[in-house]
């Protein structure tokens, strides 16, 4: 975890250069869209993911009052090396928050800061930003094939044909179901999940309906205060390892049919497991004033 040491001091945006100015938490903060939509969708284009964003000029004592959104703090701890904590609308800390890291790093390139590593809970993120688009590069994560649960036919009246699992107990469980499926018929497995496991669940299937989309994903995770996370950087990590493993490849573009939906690709290099998507910033929440 990242230590907390000491309280922050805030400057006012409104009297700070663009090139300079840190966010004030008592007066505004910025909200941004992760993995936001490139086209227009059935229903309409993909909202993304949004996250209150809230830059500090010191790590703060405390966190910050709960918000409808994801909400994120962020400060300086390096040159080029930024802090990112962030809390789910139940006021959890999430562990690694892949929307939050890309938001956070898009506001800082938005402030004229260059945030080449983002450090959230002990690991630590290259990033980097190209016009709206932003990347975020994680560890390589392990994925493997496991039998699929029995308690799976309590949430889902339709079984999955492959299951896999990715970090410890409290990592991820992987469902897939055939080719195009239609994920959005799944109900929203509630609070009798916690019962059965800690793991956060991502359900996929293949997309080929669709020539700018390989994959489809929803992702579950009552446990941590998220019934459905509507963009999730985290899940798309596991996945590119999953569909890799099954021999899509290591670069994958993906749709996640939440109610909001996202849009989201990776590809793996090396080492590390790419994630990335448009973010845009909320014009309603100005992280400076010109």
């Amino acid at each position: 975890m990242i230590r907390i040491v000491k309280a922050g001091r805030l400057f006012n945006t409104h009297i700070k250069s663009r090139k300079n100015a840190i966010i004030d938490s008592t007066l505004s903060s910025a909200v941004f869209y992760a993995f936001a939509g490139s086209r227009e969708l059935q229903g309409g284009a993909a909202r993304g993911n949004p996250c209150k964003v809230t830059l500090l000029s010191e790590a703060p004592v405390q966190p910050p009052v709960p918000d409808l959104n994801t909400q994120c703090l962020s400060w300086r701890i390096d040159e080029h090396v930024y802090a990112v904590r962030c809390w789910s609308p139940a006021n959890s800390e999430i562990t690694l928050c892949g929307h939050g890291l890309l938001c956070c790093g898009a506001a800082w390139a938005h402030m004229g800061q260059t945030a080449s590593i983002l450090e959230m809970n002990g690991l630590q993120a290259d990033f980097y930003a190209d016009n709206n688009d932003a990347w975020i590069g994680l560890p390589n994560i392990n994925c493997s094939a496991c039998r699929v649960p029995l308690w799976v036919g309590e949430f889902f009246p339709v079984p999955p044909i492959r299951a896999a699992e990715a970090g410890g107990d409290e990592g991820y469980l992987v469902l897939e179901w055939p080719d195009d499926y239609d994920l959005r018929s799944l109900p929203i497995p509630l609070n009798a999940l916690q019962r059965r496991t800690k793991r956060g669940l991502i359900v996929t299937c293949r997309d080929t309906e669709r020539t700018t989309t390989d994959i489809k994903l929803r992702y579950f995770a009552v446990q941590h205060g998220v019934p459905e996370d509507t963009a999730t950087g985290s899940a798309m990590r596991v996945l590119s390892t999953y569909w890799n493993n099954r021999g899509l490849g290591k670069q994958l573009r993906a749709l996640q049919s939440s109610t909001d939906g996202g849009e989201l690709c990776s590809r793996i290099h090396g080492d590390l497991t790419w994630i990335g998507g448009r973010v845009l910033q909320n014009a309603a929440g100005e992280l400076y004033v010109s």
